[in-house]
C-alpha cells in the first residue's frame, strides 16, 4: 500500500508547536521502524562497519541513505522544491567534498582550521547553499549525507523556516543519532568543515 503524508493545504500556514509534535510522532509511528535488520537504518550502520575504504564506504552509505530516504520521504514534509534547510550549515568530510569535487569539475578548497561546529552553524545559518540553484539542489545525486538523513517528520516544513528564530522551531526529526555518529567517528581523522567552506559561493 503506498505510505501518503497529508500535508498542510498551505504549507507556510502557521501551526502550533504541539500540533507539529504531534503531527512528527504519528508519521514516525506509522514507519514503524525497530532499529532491526527490517529497519533501513540497519544498512547504513552495516556499512559503517565494514571496513572498506573511505570513498568505498562512502559510496555504500549513500547507498543506504537512499533507501532510509525511500521510507521516510512519504511520511515527511520533505518535497522536492522546498529549501528550507539549504539555509542551514551542512557538515561534510573531506571525502564527501571529494566526491562533491569530481562529480562537478571542481577542486574543493583546503580548509584553514576546523571550527567548532556551532561557530560552523552561525556562521552559514540563512545564507544559502553554493549549490542551490532556483530552488533546487544543482548536485542532488551527490548531495551529502547531512542532507539525505534529514527529514522534519511533521506534515508541515512550516518550522523549518529560518526566519523563525532556532529556540522557537520546532522541527521533530527522524532518529539518527547512531548513524551519524557513527560516521563522525569513522571519519573523525579527517577534515571537516560546512560544505560552502570546501564550496566557497562564487
Amino acid at each position: 500500500m503506498t505510505q501518503v503524508s497529508v500535508l498542510a493545504a498551505d504549507p507556510a500556514a502557521p501551526v502550533s508547536a504541539a500540533e507539529a509534535t504531534h503531527q512528527a510522532q504519528r508519521n514516525i509511528a506509522l514507519l514503524n521502524l525497530d532499529d532491526t535488520i527490517d529497519d533501513p537504518r540497519y544498512e547504513f550502520l552495516e556499512a559503517l562497519r565494514s571496513g572498506l575504504p573511505h570513498r568505498a564506504m562512502l559510496n555504500r552509505l549513500k547507498k543506504a541513505s537512499d533507501k532510509i530516504n525511500a521510507a521516510a520521504m512519504p511520511r515527511s514534509a520533505c518535497r522536492s522544491g522546498c529549501s528550507h534547510c539549504c539555509h542551514i550549515s551542512v557538515l561534510i568530510s573531506q571525502s564527501e567534498a571529494d566526491a562533491i569535487g569530481t562529480s562537478i569539475g571542481r577542486k574543493p578548497r583546503k580548509l584553514k582550521e576546523r571550527l567548532p561546529g556551532v561557530k560552523v552553524r552561525d556562521k552559514w545559518f540563512k545564507v544559502p547553499c553554493t549549490f542551490l540553484k532556483k530552488g533546487r539542489c544543482s548536485i542532488y545525486s551527490e548531495r551529502p549525507l547531512a542532507c539525505r538523513l534529514m527529514f522534519n517528520m511533521s506534515d508541515t516544513p512550516y518550522f523549518c523556516n529560518t526566519a523563525i528564530p532556532p529556540e522557537e522551531s520546532h522541527v521533530t526529526m527522524l532518529d539518527m543519532r547512531k548513524l551519524e555518529e557513527g560516521y563522525a567517528k569513522v571519519f573523525l581523522k579527517q577534515d571537516w568543515g560546512d560544505v560552502r567552506d570546501f564550496f566557497p559561493p562564487k
